[in-house]
């Protein structure tokens, strides 16, 4: 009878620990949220340089985003983007209302002071290379 009552005593323990609650799982965290927001982007093409804001914003459910004013070509100009971890791809895509063929490829990077995207994509025909801050 110990035995049966040591055993039964033994399986309660067991379930109760079963039941408590599991905070080993870390919550999903958006790729994306790391490029959204306002960037100061400083782009080169060609030899010249000009500076300019660009916005990017989340779009979709998973790794899209959208980002307005793409070489300074103003409000209309939104290029289309996929996220993944600190990569950003630019599919070749016409945009603008005058259909000015982009696409390329990015690279999210930061330290104690500065958040930089760093962008090498062509425009219009030309390659470009835009350094963008926050």
């Amino acid at each position: 009878m110990k035995n049966l009552l040591r055993i039964l005593l033994l399986l309660q323990v067991l379930s109760l620990a079963s039941c408590s609650e599991d905070n080993s799982t870390t919550p999903n965290i958006d790729a994306r949220d790391k490029f959204t927001g306002v960037w100061s982007c400083k782009e080169t093409i060609s030899g010249t340089t000009q500076i300019f804001n660009i916005q990017i914003s989340k779009i979709g459910i998973e790794d899209s985003v959208n980002i307005s004013n793409f070489s300074n070509y103003g409000s209309t100009a939104d290029a289309i983007a996929f996220i993944s971890g600190n990569s950003l791809t630019i599919p070749t895509q016409n945009i603008g209302v005058t259909g000015i063929p982009v696409g390329g490829t990015g690279i999210y990077s930061s330290n104690a002071v500065t958040q930089k995207i760093t962008m090498n994509y062509s425009t219009d025909g030309s390659s470009a290379t835009a350094i963008c801050t926050k």
